[in-house]
């Protein structure tokens, strides 16, 4: 069994590069479809601060900042509706 810790990290390497399969497992996670997922990379690592404010955040906290900045783009938005 994958610790979640060691989950959170990928995801947080990869939002910082802006692609990896972590990302993409969570793209997936949401429902993503495949056209959108480029688009949910680049918010993801345009709004880093956003999503990760400090080293501490909680996987929780990471989902609730993820879904506010999805409602909040044109493209993401139905996907959180």
């Amino acid at each position: 069994m994958i610790a979640m810790s060691s989950i959170m990290d990928k995801f947080t390497e990869d939002a910082a590069r802006g692609e990896g399969e972590a990302m993409t497992a969570v793209a997936v996670s949401f429902g993503i479809a495949p056209e959108d997922r480029a688009a949910f990379s680049t918010m993801v690592h345009s709004n880093f601060a956003t999503v990760f404010p400090s080293e501490n955040v909680t996987a929780g906290q990471v989902m609730d900042s993820l879904v506010e900045l999805m409602k909040q783009d044109q493209r993401l938005s139905k996907y959180v509706a």
